[in-house]
Parts: C-alpha cells; structure tokens; sequence
C-alpha cells in the first residue's frame, strides 16, 4: 500500500472514531430501487475506507502484472545471453519507482517499453525509435528512454554512440552498472582494451554478483597478463555462486598454465613445475599443461614413468591425438611394431574417442607395411566418420603400396584436399578452428573458450553464430 493512501486511511480512521464519539446514534439511509438499507455513520465512513483499500490493492496487483509482462516478454524477446538480464530491473522492475506520472499512463508507458523492446528484437529501429518517442511525450527525459535507445545503438553496431551514450547513464547511480555494462561492450568491439579493462574494473568494485561483471573483469585482466587480478576475480564470481565449479576449475588451470608459461621463459623451472602442477591439479584434461609437464619430466632426469603417467591421466579423460603421439615419443628406441603394440595398450583406455584408436592405429600400421590390419582400421573409422585427410592419405597409400593402383591413388590423394579436417581445437565462442591450443581465441578473443573435436570440418564464424542463435531461440 502507498504511503499517500495508508495516511489516508489511517485520518480516515481517526475521523470515524471522533464522529461516532460525537454522534453514536446518526444514521444514513440507502434508498436504491428495491434496497433499503441503514447505516451509521461510522459504519458508512469505514466501508468508504474499506472500498478505496481494495481498490488500492487491486490496482497494485495490476501494476505488478503489467511489470512482470514487460519482464517475461523482454526475457524471452530481446535477452541475448545471460548477461542481458541484469538490465530487466532498470526496464521493468523499477520503473513504477522511477517515474512519477498519472496512473492512467502507466499502462500506455509499459506497453511502449514492450513495443520498442520487441522492435529492437526484431530489428525494426524506425519502428522501435517511434515508439520510444512515445513513451517521452508520457514520461519525460527519463532514464528508461536512455537505457532504450543504447540497445538501438547495439542493434546498429553503433558502437561509438554507444559508448558515448554509457558515459551519461554512468552518471545516474540507479542505472550506473547498466550504462559499465554498455561501455565495456562498445570499448571491446572497438578494441580500446585499455578502457575497457579500466570500466570492469570499476563494476568489479561496484557489484561482484553480476555475471558479466566477473566474466568481463576475468577476460580483460587475463587479457593484460594481470593474473593475480584475474584469480581475484575468479574466487569472487565461485564464492558468490556465479562461476559453475567446472568451468572455475578449467579458467583457474589456464591462468596457472599461462603463468607457468612466463616462469619457463624466464628460466626458472622451480616456479615452471610449481604453476604447471597446479594447472593439472585443477584440470588434468588441459592437454597443453599436460604435454609441458611431461615433457619437463623427461628434460630433467629423464623422469619417464612420471611423464607417462601424466600423459595416461590426460589421456584417459581427454583423448588427443597430441596425447597420444607424446606417449609414444617417450620410447624413441622402439620400432614401429614395439609403438603398434603400445599404442593397442594405450587405446584400451580411450573409451571417449575409439575412432581416434582406429586412426592412429592405421597410420602406424601403414608405416609398418601392415596393410590388411591398417585396411581393417581404416574401415572401422569410416563406419563412425566421414572420411578425413590423414585417412584419405593412407588410403591412397593403401591402393599404391598394397593394391598397385597408382590411378587411385592419385585419385584418393587429389580429394584429400575436400575431406574433413582431423583433430582440430576448436573455439566455442566463434567457431575459429586451429591446428594449434590458444588460451586467448586468435580470432574473437574469447579466454579459455577452446576445446578439442574429431573431424570438424572449417565453417565461418557466422556460421557458427547462426547456429547458436537457433538453438537460443528453440529454448
């Protein structure tokens, strides 16, 4: 209830007592077509009461209808990602708070918010900017209208409007992280990652409960080598239940990986082993971790059965074939049927990938000149994949060496170039696909974002992005 209508009340109250304290034998009369009915006074002025109570309170119970109407269809109308909702507060929950005008606007104000808010969805800015226009005839230079026409100037890539436009919604200490969230946004599509590390920073000081505020903060301080700043940040996004473990776990090996990676530089390999250990200690499957660790053990005192043990565990739970192939490189005196029979052992513990055992095995068996066991492999990847380079290659082999048809080798050999690529570490923000592991996306920028897949063949970025908004849009 208001504070205009309970002081309302509550006179009202006072007043009935001291009337019916005055005149307790008063009475009003209802004469209304075939009702008659008597009342005190007291007993008219408390129905009176009673009447704009319910009123007030069915009226309240509208308001907040229409509130969460405005919540629900921008949720599920306009919410790009997680990050968006934390605007909805500033958009529908706080707007009956903020603005002061009459009762019989408020309905036309929340249908103009959801109006632009489905425009701007739809693409539509002349039709989004007619209706923003709107709501300021009824409520003024309010900053919803603010707030609104930043999201036109996203739709638009107008990226330097955009940050222009977040320095004044910065200004208001009600919206204040709306108009950092905006900033950050602009300044990371413009490259200025300076600035933009300097903007999360601040929000980081101001709300540490905002997703987006610990992942920009952790992204732009990883990005700037500030690693201490960026575990601070990921302790602070798993104590408040932000994070999710597994993913806390996976950003805290890279940090440790990366700052393993600056003590083997500097030459010193008490701190390299120290930070490396950690790295496989929050995930053994960083397979680049793994592979340093490794091969660190075999450089210093010839540690082999440390090295492969380290390999195994990585191995067990992310099969690479980078795995695969430092674990058979450890035993550089074995020959080619000593490396088949290890890899036969090996591949009994690869339950995620078996086609990957299919393909190393070929190719070694290939080079052994074992052509019916590199053909009976070949065959089993092929039941399970398409066809990729390397296995279009030993094919080709297979048909010059062991069929002595040069022809269709040549043929086999010239498709190699149209086959699906093998093993590729693969970005999950972007899509960009690279032979190499980066712990920063070469071509979005994306942290910690790259995982390893079987036989992904290249798509654009676009594509990808295509796909994923069909998936948002199916949930």
């Amino acid at each position: 209830m208001t504070r205009k209508i309970s002081t309302f009340i509550f006179i009202g109250l006072i007043f009935t007592v001291a009337v019916w304290m005055g005149d307790k034998n008063s009475l009003i009369t209802v004469d209304w077509r075939l009702y008659n009915l008597e009342f005190s006074v007291p007993e008219a002025m408390l129905l009176v009461l009673l009447f704009v109570a319910v009123v007030d309170f069915l009226n309240r119970i509208f308001r907040r209808l229409l509130s969460l109407q405005v919540r629900e269809a921008y949720k599920s109308n306009y919410a790009e990602s997680v990050k968006e909702n934390e605007a909805i507060d500033v958009l529908a929950g706080k707007i009956s708070e903020k603005i002061i005008i009459d009762r019989k606007d408020f309905d036309k104000s929340l249908l103009y918010v959801l109006r632009a808010m489905t425009s701007i969805t739809a693409g539509d800015m002349k039709e989004a900017r007619a209706n923003i226009r709107a709501l300021k005839k009824l409520i003024g230079k309010d900053p919803i209208i603010d707030v609104l026409t930043m999201k036109i100037y996203k739709g638009e890539k107008d990226f330097d409007s955009m940050e222009k436009l977040s320095a004044k919604l910065m200004k208001n200490e009600d919206i204040q992280i709306v108009g950092m969230k905006a900033a950050v946004e602009a300044q990371m599509q413009k490259k200025e990652f300076a600035e933009a590390l300097a903007t999360a920073n601040k929000a980081f000081e101001l709300r540490q409960d905002l997703y987006w505020v610990i992942e920009s903060a952790f992204e732009l301080r990883a990005k700037a080598g500030d690693w201490d700043g960026a575990m601070q940040v990921l302790d602070a996004g798993i104590k408040k239940k932000i994070v999710p473990v597994e993913k806390h776990k996976r950003l805290k090996a890279i940090v440790f990986y990366e700052r393993a990676l600056e003590a083997r530089k500097k030459g010193d390999d008490v701190n390299f082993f120290r930070l490396c250990s950690q790295a496989i200690e929050a995930d053994d499957t960083l397979v680049p971790a793994a592979l340093a660790m490794a091969q660190y053990y075999v450089e210093n005192d010839n540690q082999f059965r440390k090295a492969a043990k380290v390999l195994t565990t990585a191995w067990k739970k992310n099969p690479t074939d980078e795995i695969a192939y430092a674990y058979l490189n450890l035993y550089p005196k074995d020959d080619v049927l000593a490396r088949i029979q290890k890899m036969e052992t090996f591949a009994l513990l690869n339950g995620l990938r078996p086609s990957l055992n299919n393909r190393i095995l070929a190719e070694l068996c290939s080079e052994a000149g074992l052509w019916g066991k590199a053909k009976g492999e070949i065959e089993v990847f092929l039941i399970n994949n398409p066809c990729t380079r390397k296995v279009a290659e030993l094919i080709a082999k297979h048909e010059e060496y062991y069929n002595n048809d040069k022809n269709a080798a040549k043929e086999w050999r010239e498709k190699v170039k149209t086959m699906a690529d093998d093993g590729e570490w693969v970005c999950e923000s972007c899509g960009e696909t690279s032979h190499e592991w980066h712990s920063v996306c070469p071509s979005c920028g994306a942290f910690g974002q790259e995982r390893w897949h079987l036989y992904v063949e290249n798509q654009e970025p676009e594509v990808e992005e295509q796909k994923a908004e069909e998936e948002d849009d199916e949930d």
